[in-house]
């Protein structure tokens, strides 16, 4: 499989994913732009706070965030590009073969909670490697901030 189709394969596994588990999301959701920090990430989603299984206006400060960046080999994971992990929950995603050359070489990036990679029949994305199974959230941003880039990045609903 050519980069660009292990490209496509992990993205449209990444949007299943988040259609099914998030209430919004977006996909090359830019941040800091028109300045030396800009970066862009593969993917946001974003999980309401619900009490009693409706948000209130806490909802907004209290959701959590995921945020997943897609990477098809080591040149793509070594690039310099991408790796921007501003969320409650960060995910890298990438190949099985991929995760276990990283994970071996101790290449993980500090704030990546999990690695993802698609399961045996290709359907589906599953946890392959877990750096942190704590609740610590890794967001430094407010989610106005993060609401905001996912908007101008053509946010969807899922639901």
């Amino acid at each position: 499989m050519s980069r660009a189709e292990t490209t496509a394969m992990l993205s449209k596994l990444v949007e299943k994913r988040l259609r099914n588990q998030t209430a919004f999301w977006a996909s090359e959701v830019n941040f800091d732009r028109n300045t030396p920090d800009e970066r862009r990430v593969d993917y946001v989603g974003f999980k309401p706070w619900n009490i009693n299984g409706e948000p209130v206006p806490a909802s907004v400060e209290k959701g959590c965030f995921e945020f997943y960046e897609v990477k098809s080999c080591m040149a793509d994971f070594t690039s310099g590009n991408g790796l921007t992990f501003y969320g409650d929950q960060n995910y890298l995603v990438c190949t099985k073969e991929l995760c276990d050359e990283i994970v071996w070489q101790k290449m993980v990036p500090p704030r990546v909670n999990a690695i993802l990679t698609p399961d045996s029949t290709g359907s589906k994305l599953i946890l392959d490697y877990v750096q942190s199974y704590n609740d610590l959230s890794y967001r430094r941003r407010p989610a106005s901030e993060i609401l905001w880039a996912m908007v101008k990045a053509n946010g969807k609903r899922t639901n």
